[in-house]
Parts: C-alpha cells; sequence; structure tokens
C-alpha cells in the first residue's frame, strides 16, 4: 500500500466510474484517512468516506476548512504535521493514573532529534476546564531518529490523573522551541499543535 501526502487542503474525489483502482493512505488536513485512487483521462482522483472528512472535520456546513491552528484527529487516528507524525495508540486509566501510548514517527529526510519533537510535559490530558501534563514517561523517550523510522511513546500523569474523565490530549511544543528551530534553521512543520479526541475513535 503506497502513502501521498495531501496536507491541510482536500483533494479531487470522483463519482464516474474508471478502470484503474488502488487502495492508498492519504493525509487530509494532516490526518491519515483511506482512500480509493482512480485514474481517469491521465488525472488521478480520490475517494473517501463522508464520514470521514466529517469526523476530521474537512467538510462542515460552511465548507471546506483550510487554515487550522492544530492538527486534529481520534483515538487510532495518525496526525502528520509537515515533518513527523503520532499515533494515538492507546489512551486510558492506569493504577490511579491517566496514561497513553504514542507512535512517533520521522517523516523528514533529516534525522530527527528529540528537540525538534516534543517532551512529556508538552503531552496534556484536557477537559473544557482543566488540564494535567503527562510527565511521567515509562521507558525512553526520544532520541534520534533515522528518516522513515518509528518510536513508541509511553507517559502518564501524576498519581491523581485516573480521578477526572479526560476528554482531549494536546500535543503542545513550546514557542521558545520552535523559535530555536527557526534559527537554527531546522525542518519547520506546518502545525506543531495536535488534539486528538478521547471521545471518539478511528
Amino acid at each position: 500500500m503506497r502513502k501521498q501526502t495531501a496536507v491541510l487542503t482536500l483533494v479531487s474525489l470522483l463519482s464516474a466510474p474508471a478502470l484503474a483502482q488502488a487502495t492508498q493512505q492519504i493525509f487530509i488536513n494532516g490526518v491519515e484517512l483511506q482512500a480509493t485512487a482512480t485514474t481517469k483521462d491521465g488525472e488521478t482522483y480520490y475517494q473517501f468516506k463522508a464520514s470521514d472528512l466529517k469526523r476530521i472535520g474537512a467538510i462542515t456546513a460552511g465548507g471546506v476548512i483550510s487554515n487550522i491552528e492544530a492538527v486534529k484527529g481520534c483515538v487510532g487516528d495518525t496526525l502528520f504535521n509537515g515533518v513527523y507524525t503520532v499515533q494515538l495508540v492507546k489512551a486510558g486509566n492506569e493504577d490511579g493514573t491517566f496514561g497513553v501510548t504514542l507512535k512517533l514517527s520521522s517523516a523528514s529526510r533529516q534525522q530527527l532529534y528529540n528537540f525538534m519533537a516534543f517532551s512529556p510535559s508538552e503531552v496534556v490530558a484536557a477537559t473544557d476546564s482543566s488540564a494535567d501534563p503527562l510527565n511521567n514517561h515509562v521507558g525512553p523517550w526520544i532520541d534520534t531518529l533515522l528518516p522513515g523510522t518509528s518510536v513508541t511513546l509511553h507517559t502518564r500523569t501524576g498519581n491523581q490523573g485516573a480521578a477526572t474523565k479526560w476528554t482531549r490530549l494536546l500535543i503542545r511544543p513550546g514557542a521558545e522551541s520552535i523559535k530555536e528551530l527557526q534559527k537554527a534553521k531546522m525542518p519547520l512543520a506546518k502545525v506543531y499543535n495536535m488534539e486528538f479526541d478521547l471521545t471518539c475513535k478511528k
């Protein structure tokens, strides 16, 4: 299965039948979706499930959303910001804490260093009225990722984290860290903020 990328924009949808069809993974608004690719008259078109497009906010009553402040998805989704992808594999209570398992994959042509991604303190469980950083990572955190490689990360809140019914998981790299990346002319993401809706699953 071949992956292609369409960041922060929608690609064409096909309504007429054609001869060649193949299933591919396409990124829409930074979220990985399954699509059927069809070639007609030398052009490639993509068909998506309407429910998937609505779920990630690509289609609303007002039409297509073109500018976003955070890449958003559900539990199980893979989010892409132009430099790396993050999948929320699992989220839930663990011995009085709230913990998550994340899969971080490098999509850059250069090595991905830990300061180019995010720290445990920048992973935050949230509701509309409260938030709690997941500072307590279990096992190693991000070191260095070669192009095309991945690492699984696990981190938790403090001991009272399980007492709250969290509705969102936020990844919010600090503004100062992003400025340092700009100064160093490192690969920059189109959108650094990521948000997973803990009330829905892929």
